[in-house]
Protein backbone atom coordinates (compact mmCIF):
# COMPACT_ATOMS: atom_id res chain seq x y z
CA UNK A 1 0.00 0.00 0.00
CA UNK A 2 1.52 3.35 -0.82
CA UNK A 3 -0.50 6.44 -0.31
CA UNK A 4 0.61 9.85 -1.18
CA UNK A 5 -0.70 13.51 0.17
CA UNK A 6 -0.28 16.72 -1.52
CA UNK A 7 -2.35 19.78 -0.81
CA UNK A 8 -4.95 20.37 -3.05
CA UNK A 9 -4.06 17.98 -6.15
CA UNK A 10 -7.50 18.66 -7.70
CA UNK A 11 -7.34 21.84 -8.31
CA UNK A 12 -4.86 21.70 -11.56
CA UNK A 13 -8.56 21.24 -13.20
CA UNK A 14 -10.22 23.83 -11.81
CA UNK A 15 -11.21 26.97 -13.72
CA UNK A 16 -12.50 29.77 -11.91
CA UNK A 17 -13.88 33.16 -13.37
CA UNK A 18 -12.07 35.22 -15.80
CA UNK A 19 -9.86 37.54 -13.83
CA UNK A 20 -6.26 38.21 -14.47
CA UNK A 21 -3.70 36.80 -12.52
CA UNK A 22 -0.04 37.53 -12.75
CA UNK A 23 3.07 37.30 -9.92
CA UNK A 24 3.57 40.84 -8.58
CA UNK A 25 6.85 42.13 -6.51
CA UNK A 26 5.72 42.36 -3.03
CA UNK A 27 3.85 39.61 -3.20
CA UNK A 28 3.56 36.74 -0.02
CA UNK A 29 2.45 33.58 -0.85
CA UNK A 30 2.18 30.17 1.90
CA UNK A 31 2.29 26.68 0.20
CA UNK A 32 3.29 23.07 0.98
CA UNK A 33 3.06 19.67 0.66
CA UNK A 34 1.97 16.30 3.06
CA UNK A 35 2.59 12.77 2.27
CA UNK A 36 2.72 9.23 4.13
CA UNK A 37 3.76 6.10 2.38
CA UNK A 38 3.57 2.50 3.96
CA UNK A 39 5.16 -0.27 2.92
CA UNK A 40 4.16 -3.84 5.03
CA UNK A 41 6.89 -5.97 3.47
CA UNK A 42 10.01 -3.69 3.35
CA UNK A 43 12.99 -5.34 2.73
CA UNK A 44 15.40 -8.14 3.63
CA UNK A 45 19.03 -8.87 3.97
CA UNK A 46 20.77 -11.98 5.39
CA UNK A 47 24.32 -11.71 6.37
CA UNK A 48 26.93 -14.97 7.06
CA UNK A 49 28.98 -15.92 9.63
CA UNK A 50 31.32 -18.67 10.48
CA UNK A 51 29.17 -20.39 12.96
CA UNK A 52 25.88 -19.46 11.07
CA UNK A 53 23.38 -16.54 9.19
CA UNK A 54 21.10 -14.12 10.52
CA UNK A 55 17.82 -12.93 8.24
CA UNK A 56 17.53 -9.66 8.79
CA UNK A 57 13.74 -7.98 8.00
CA UNK A 58 12.68 -4.56 7.91
CA UNK A 59 8.21 -4.61 7.72
CA UNK A 60 5.64 -2.04 8.20
CA UNK A 61 7.61 0.69 7.12
CA UNK A 62 5.76 4.40 7.35
CA UNK A 63 7.06 7.42 6.50
CA UNK A 64 5.39 10.56 6.99
CA UNK A 65 6.41 14.27 6.04
CA UNK A 66 5.21 17.76 5.91
CA UNK A 67 6.64 20.93 4.77
CA UNK A 68 4.50 24.22 4.37
CA UNK A 69 6.62 26.89 2.45
CA UNK A 70 6.49 30.81 2.71
CA UNK A 71 7.76 32.78 0.02
CA UNK A 72 7.64 36.34 -1.19
CA UNK A 73 8.24 38.30 -4.63
CA UNK A 74 11.47 40.39 -4.80
CA UNK A 75 10.23 40.89 -8.36
CA UNK A 76 7.03 40.20 -10.66
CA UNK A 77 9.08 37.08 -11.60
CA UNK A 78 11.64 36.38 -9.18
CA UNK A 79 10.50 34.90 -5.78
CA UNK A 80 12.11 33.13 -2.63
CA UNK A 81 11.72 30.86 -0.30
CA UNK A 82 11.59 28.93 3.14
CA UNK A 83 10.17 25.95 3.63
CA UNK A 84 11.05 24.04 7.40
CA UNK A 85 10.48 20.35 7.12
CA UNK A 86 9.22 17.48 9.91
CA UNK A 87 9.38 13.82 8.72
CA UNK A 88 8.85 10.34 10.86
CA UNK A 89 10.16 7.23 9.78
CA UNK A 90 8.90 3.89 11.50
CA UNK A 91 8.89 0.31 11.01
CA UNK A 92 9.92 -3.31 12.90
CA UNK A 93 12.90 -5.12 12.61
CA UNK A 94 13.34 -8.43 13.17
CA UNK A 95 16.27 -11.06 13.00
CA UNK A 96 16.13 -14.58 12.69
CA UNK A 97 19.72 -16.15 13.41
CA UNK A 98 20.46 -19.73 12.33
CA UNK A 99 23.19 -21.81 13.56
CA UNK A 100 25.05 -24.49 11.14
CA UNK A 101 25.87 -26.49 13.91
CA UNK A 102 23.11 -26.55 16.87
CA UNK A 103 19.23 -25.23 16.33
CA UNK A 104 19.68 -24.98 20.00
CA UNK A 105 21.62 -21.59 19.06
CA UNK A 106 19.09 -20.33 16.80
CA UNK A 107 17.74 -16.87 17.91
CA UNK A 108 14.71 -15.00 17.04
CA UNK A 109 14.94 -11.09 17.99
CA UNK A 110 12.09 -8.41 16.88
CA UNK A 111 11.89 -4.54 17.77
CA UNK A 112 10.11 -1.70 16.73
CA UNK A 113 11.92 1.76 15.77
CA UNK A 114 10.88 5.54 14.88
CA UNK A 115 13.25 8.00 14.12
CA UNK A 116 12.29 11.88 13.80
CA UNK A 117 14.01 14.52 12.03
CA UNK A 118 13.56 18.33 11.25
CA UNK A 119 14.78 20.27 8.05
CA UNK A 120 15.04 23.67 6.66
CA UNK A 121 14.99 24.33 2.92
CA UNK A 122 15.45 27.54 0.88
CA UNK A 123 14.57 27.96 -3.08
CA UNK A 124 14.12 30.56 -5.68
CA UNK A 125 11.72 30.41 -8.53
CA UNK A 126 11.67 32.12 -11.57
CA UNK A 127 8.08 32.82 -13.36
CA UNK A 128 7.20 32.76 -17.00
CA UNK A 129 4.05 33.25 -17.51
CA UNK A 130 2.39 32.33 -21.07
CA UNK A 131 -0.79 33.11 -20.51
CA UNK A 132 -2.15 35.62 -16.99
CA UNK A 133 -3.81 32.28 -16.04
CA UNK A 134 -0.78 29.97 -16.90
CA UNK A 135 2.68 29.71 -16.81
CA UNK A 136 6.11 27.65 -16.26
CA UNK A 137 8.74 28.34 -13.74
CA UNK A 138 11.97 26.66 -12.75
CA UNK A 139 12.54 26.09 -8.91
CA UNK A 140 16.33 25.66 -7.33
CA UNK A 141 17.15 25.09 -4.23
CA UNK A 142 19.23 23.33 -1.20
CA UNK A 143 17.93 21.82 1.98
CA UNK A 144 19.09 19.62 4.64
CA UNK A 145 17.36 17.50 7.04
CA UNK A 146 18.71 15.82 10.68
CA UNK A 147 17.69 13.18 12.98
CA UNK A 148 16.20 15.20 15.66
CA UNK A 149 18.05 13.23 17.92
CA UNK A 150 21.73 12.77 16.69
CA UNK A 151 21.66 15.83 14.75
CA UNK A 152 24.67 15.10 13.18
CA UNK A 153 22.94 12.19 11.38
CA UNK A 154 21.60 13.79 7.99
CA UNK A 155 21.89 14.77 4.43
CA UNK A 156 22.08 17.79 2.33
CA UNK A 157 20.15 18.33 -1.03
CA UNK A 158 20.76 20.35 -4.04
CA UNK A 159 18.55 20.35 -6.59
CA UNK A 160 16.31 21.69 -9.39
CA UNK A 161 12.95 20.71 -10.78
CA UNK A 162 10.61 22.13 -13.73
CA UNK A 163 6.76 23.55 -12.83
CA UNK A 164 3.48 24.13 -14.07
CA UNK A 165 1.91 26.70 -12.42
CA UNK A 166 -2.13 27.52 -13.14
CA UNK A 167 -3.80 30.20 -11.96
CA UNK A 168 -7.54 29.31 -10.74
CA UNK A 169 -8.36 32.48 -9.37
CA UNK A 170 -5.74 35.67 -8.67
CA UNK A 171 -5.29 34.12 -5.26
CA UNK A 172 -4.87 30.78 -6.06
CA UNK A 173 -2.18 28.96 -7.83
CA UNK A 174 -1.84 25.27 -8.43
CA UNK A 175 1.65 23.85 -9.65
CA UNK A 176 2.70 20.36 -11.28
CA UNK A 177 6.09 19.48 -10.98
CA UNK A 178 7.84 16.45 -13.04
CA UNK A 179 11.05 15.45 -12.42
CA UNK A 180 14.29 16.57 -11.34
CA UNK A 181 18.10 17.44 -11.28
CA UNK A 182 19.95 16.79 -7.61
CA UNK A 183 23.29 16.62 -5.78
CA UNK A 184 22.61 14.73 -2.07
CA UNK A 185 25.69 14.16 0.88
CA UNK A 186 25.34 12.55 3.79
CA UNK A 187 26.78 14.27 6.40
CA UNK A 188 28.43 11.13 8.30
CA UNK A 189 29.66 8.84 5.95
CA UNK A 190 30.20 11.61 3.22
CA UNK A 191 28.66 9.46 0.54
CA UNK A 192 27.39 11.59 -2.10
CA UNK A 193 24.86 11.05 -5.61
CA UNK A 194 23.85 12.81 -8.67
CA UNK A 195 20.84 12.40 -10.01
CA UNK A 196 18.77 13.64 -13.45
CA UNK A 197 15.95 12.82 -14.72
CA UNK A 198 12.14 14.37 -16.15
CA UNK A 199 9.95 10.94 -15.04
CA UNK A 200 11.23 10.16 -11.52
CA UNK A 201 8.73 12.11 -9.98
CA UNK A 202 5.22 14.50 -10.13
CA UNK A 203 4.30 16.85 -7.60
CA UNK A 204 1.00 19.16 -7.32
CA UNK A 205 1.34 21.88 -4.88
CA UNK A 206 -1.38 24.61 -3.92
CA UNK A 207 0.10 28.48 -3.45
CA UNK A 208 -1.97 30.91 -1.96
CA UNK A 209 -0.82 34.73 -2.51
CA UNK A 210 -1.53 38.00 -1.01
CA UNK A 211 -0.71 41.61 -0.98
CA UNK A 212 2.15 42.17 1.19
CA UNK A 213 1.86 45.95 0.62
Amino acid sequence: MKLKLLLSPILFIVFIGTASAQTSKGEFYLGGSMSYNYDSYGSTSTYSYLSGYTNYYVTKVAAFNISPEIGYFISNKWSIGIAPTYARNSGTETSYFYSYTSTADNTISSDTYHTNSIGLGIDVRYYCMITDKFGFFPQAGISTLNNSTYFSDGTLAIGATPNFVFFATPKLAVNLGFGSVGYSLDYQTKDHAVNASLNNSITFGLNYLWDGK
